[in-house]
């Protein structure tokens, strides 16, 4: 074991007691959380350890990638962005899918679009409630010898 490790721990027990040493987990920070933790230890003085103790992040190395990151490029960088692609994507996606329902334009009044509306969402239910009643009628009969 690590002798920083160690002192971690002791000072997790001496900044929050036995709970301290329970409740230490891996987390995401926002970006402001970030910023709050480094100016803590900039303005503090104390060590990597005493401040993630105080501030229960898991691991000092973590707060001194922050500090080395915020110095070298500011707030931006400690934005994290990962996953921000895939939320892209999905939200592309969820704007193609939008119904193009017939008969429905920009002249119409609210009323008459919801009206149209209504009438395709009955007919589309209708649809596939013949569309069912018909699949099980072949399981129906393929199950009949």
């Amino acid at each position: 074991m690590a002798k920083s490790q160690l002192q971690f721990w002791c000072k997790l027990h001496e900044h929050h007691g036995e709970k301290g040493l329970e409740n230490i987990v891996v987390k995401s920070y926002t970006a402001d959380e970030k910023l709050e933790i480094i100016r803590y230890y900039q303005a503090s003085g104390l060590s990597l350890i005493d401040t993630c103790a105080i501030f229960m992040v898991a691991s000092f190395s973590t707060l001194y990638q922050w500090v080395v990151k915020f110095e070298q490029g500011g707030y931006q960088v400690l934005v994290d962005k990962r996953g921000d692609h895939f939320k892209k994507e999905k939200t592309a996606k969820r704007m193609v899918k939008k119904k193009v329902i017939p008969g429905i334009n920009d002249s119409m009044t609210v009323l008459e679009r919801l009206t149209i509306e209504n009438e395709y969402l009955r007919a589309e239910v209708a649809y596939l409630k013949k569309l069912e009643a018909l699949a099980q009628s072949k399981q129906v009969k393929k199950k009949k010898p």
